[in-house]
């Protein structure tokens, strides 16, 4: 599942700008697709609970990033490493 990964906040509440070292990786992202599900033990496919478009929170260390040709940010993801679904 390939996740938009959400931006770094750029400053702190208090208003002092953040460098890239300390820039808190966001585990919030949203969905851009999904795969066709899982196969249970006969070999019937389960189809996910998560759709494309849902908002999701996410293990800090799970997943793949990338970036796509126009340079977009990405992390692929499985359907485990999901904690949430925000909405």
């Amino acid at each position: 599942m390939p996740f938009k990964v959400a931006e770094a906040e750029q400053k702190t509440a208090g208003g002092l700008l953040l460098t890239e070292a300390a820039k808190e990786k966001p585990s919030i992202g949203t969905v851009v697709a999904v795969g066709p599900g899982t196969l249970d033990e006969e070999g019937n496919r389960k189809p996910l609970t998560i759709t494309a478009g849902s908002t999701v929170l996410y293990s800090n260390y799970a997943g793949n990033e990338f970036n796509s040709a126009d340079g977009s940010g990405y992390i692929a993801l499985r359907a485990s490493d999901v904690m949430a679904v925000l909405s």
